[in-house]
C-alpha cells in the first residue's frame, strides 16, 4: 500500500536522481573529442551544474531561515518543483538530441535529415553573430511532432525541434530559420547584463511623439512571432514565405481568422514575409537579385490571394474585430519598423544572400526558390559544425568552429554566461537579503523556458516605456574570448 503522506525528502530525492543522472551522462564524454556527441554531453554536466546552484540558491533564501522577499504567490516547494520540471524537459530534449542521430535508435535518413538541419541552423544564426545580434553558439536539431525551439541559458546551446514530416519533405526545415529566429529575439530582449545604462536612460527618457499606443495591444501579442517570420524571409528568402503558405493552406479554412494570442492570424501571416521581401528587393540585395526578388513577391502574393479566396473580411484579437485591410496595413508598417531598426543590418547586408531570391520570370519565380533552396542544402554537406568544449581543467565551456569566429561565448561552466544574474546568485547562495523581483530574475535564469507547465512566471522582457525597444536597442560590445580545446 502506497504512504498516505508524503515524506518532505521525497521531492528532493527526485531531483537529486535527475541531477545524478544528468552528471553520470555528462561523465561519460570522451576526451579530445569534438562531436555532436561532445556537444550534448558537455551540455548535460552543465545542466547539473546549474540545477544545482539554482535549488540551493532557492533553498537558502526561500528555507526556514532565509532572508529573501517572499511572494505567497510563489512558495519554495513550488519553485523547487519548478526547476526540477525544467530540469527533466533540458534532460528529455538533450537525450533526444543524442538518441536521434545514435544508430541504433535512429535510421539513415534521421541522421541525414538532422545533419542538414543542424547546417541550416548555424546559417540561419551566421548573420545575426555577424552583424553582433546574438552570440555564437552550438545548434543541436532533433525530431519531435512541429518546430519549436528549446533555449538553454546554462551553455551557449540552442535546441531545435523539426518536425518527422521533413524526413519526406525537406522544405518542412525551412521552418529552421524562423525557429533560430526565435533564439536571436531572446537574445536581443532578455538580456540583464548589455547596455544597462542605455536601457535605464531610455526607459526613463520622453516618449518620441507619436510613439504613445503607436501599435494596437492585439499586435504587440504577435512581436515575437513577427520578428521570427521577418528574420526567417531575410534568411531564407521567398522559399521561406512559400513553405509557410503551404503549411496553412493544409489547416482548416475556418481556422485562418482564429487568434491564439501568440502567432499572427493566418489570413495575415504572409504578409510579414511579402513586406520583408519587399524591402530586401527595394533596400538591400544586391542589383542582380531584386528583380528576382520582386517576381517572386508577385507569384507569392498572387497563390496566397487564391488562397484566401472566400475567406473572412475581419478576424477577432485581443477583444477588438479587425478588418483584414486595416489589420493587414498596421502588420505590414510594424514589419517595417523592425526592420528599419533592430534588423537594419541584416536587411542591408549584401555580403548575405537568402538561401533563396527566385526568378525574374514570375511563373518560374516559385519553383525556382525551391530548387535554389534545395541547392543551398546540397552545398552544406561536410561543413564542420560549431561545438561545445571544456577547458582542460572542465571548469569552462565555450563554442569552437562557428564559421568566422574562432571563440565564442566562454563561460564557467553551469553559469548563464550574464554578470547580473551570476552576482545576484552568489549574494544569495552567501545569505544576503533579495527582493522578490531581484530572485525572480535569478530563478528564471535570463531565459530558461517555461513550457509545459514550467515556472509560470513570464520571463521579463525588456520594455522602453512607450517606446518599443527595437527603436533604442543598441548591441553588446564584447571582447573577443578563446575556448581552449582539449
Amino acid at each position: 500500500m502506497l504512504p498516505t503522506s508524503l515524506p518532505s525528502d521525497r521531492p528532493a530525492a527526485r531531483t537529486d536522481a535527475l541531477i545524478e543522472m544528468a552528471v553520470g551522462l555528462g561523465d561519460s564524454r570522451l576526451a579530445g573529442e569534438i562531436s555532436r556527441r561532445q556537444s550534448v554531453l558537455v551540455a548535460l554536466s552543465c545542466l547539473a551544474s546549474f540545477a544545482r546552484k539554482q535549488l540551493a540558491f532557492l533553498q537558502t533564501g526561500l528555507g526556514p531561515w532565509g532572508r529573501f522577499e517572499t511572494d505567497s504567490r510563489y512558495p519554495l516547494a513550488f519553485l523547487s518543483e519548478a526547476t526540477t520540471r525544467q530540469l527533466s524537459f533540458d534532460l528529455d530534449v538533450l537525450l533526444r538530441t543524442l538518441g536521434h542521430r545514435e544508430v541504433a535508435n535512429s535510421t539513415p535518413a534521421m541522421r541525414e535529415s538532422l545533419a542538414l538541419a543542424d547546417q541550416l541552423a548555424v546559417q540561419a544564426l551566421l548573420p545575426a553573430v555577424r552583424h553582433g545580434l546574438a552570440e555564437p553558439a552550438t545548434l543541436l536539431t532533433y525530431f519531435q511532432k512541429s518546430p519549436t525551439i528549446r533555449l538553454i541559458p546554462y551553455v551557449p546551446l540552442a535546441a531545435i525541434g523539426v518536425d518527422f514530416s521533413a524526413l519526406g519533405d525537406p522544405v518542412r526545415l525551412l521552418a529552421v530559420a524562423h525557429e533560430v529566429g526565435h533564439h536571436v529575439y531572446r537574445q536581443l530582449t532578455v538580456n540583464y547584463a548589455a547596455q544597462l545604462d542605455t536601457q535605464i536612460e531610455a526607459m526613463a527618457s520622453p516618449a518620441a511623439e507619436g510613439m504613445v499606443n503607436r501599435w494596437p495591444a492585439w499586435l504587440l501579442a504577435w512581436e515575437e512571432e513577427i520578428f521570427a517570420d521577418s528574420y526567417a524571409a531575410l534568411v531564407a528568402g521567398p522559399a521561406a514565405a512559400l513553405g509557410l503558405q503551404q503549411l496553412i493552406a493544409t489547416g482548416r479554412r475556418t481556422g485562418l481568422a482564429e487568434d491564439d494570442g501568440v502567432h499572427p492570424v493566418d489570413l495575415l501571416r504572409p504578409q510579414i514575409l511579402h513586406t520583408a521581401l519587399k524591402l530586401l528587393a527595394e533596400q538591400g540585395a544586391p542589383g542582380q537579385q531584386r528583380s528576382a526578388l520582386r517576381a517572386a513577391v508577385l507569384a507569392l502574393e498572387s497563390s496566397w490571394q487564391e488562397q484566401l479566396a472566400a475567406a473572412p473580411a475581419a478576424f477577432e484579437a485581443g477583444g477588438a474585430v479587425i478588418g483584414v485591410q486595416e489589420g493587414g496595413a498596421q502588420l505590414r508598417a510594424f514589419v517595417a519598423e523592425l526592420l528599419g531598426s533592430v534588423l537594419a543590418p541584416l536587411l542591408r547586408d549584401e555580403a548575405h544572400c537568402p538561401w533563396s531570391v527566385g526568378a525574374e520570370e514570375p511563373s518560374h519565380a516559385l519553383a525556382a526558390s525551391l530548387e535554389q533552396f534545395s541547392s543551398f542544402c546540397a552545398a552544406q554537406a561536410g561543413q564542420p559544425l560549431p561545438e561545445l568544449a571544456l577547458d582542460e581543467a572542465q571548469q569552462t565551456t565555450g563554442v569552437v568552429r562557428f564559421p568566422g569566429v574562432d571563440w565564442g561565448a566562454v563561460r564557467s561552466a553551469g553559469e548563464v554566461g550574464d554578470a547580473t544574474l551570476a552576482a545576484l546568485r552568489e549574494r544569495g547562495l552567501a545569505g544576503d537579503a533579495l527582493q522578490a523581483a531581484d530572485w525572480k530574475a535569478v530563478f528564471l535564469a535570463g531565459d530558461w523556458t517555461t513550457q509545459e507547465g514550467g515556472s509560470g512566471i513570464k520571463p521579463p522582457v525588456r520594455r522602453m516605456g512607450a517606446n518599443p525597444w527595437w527603436l533604442t536597442y543598441v548591441p553588446p560590445v564584447q571582447p573577443p574570448r578563446r575556448v581552449v580545446v582539449p
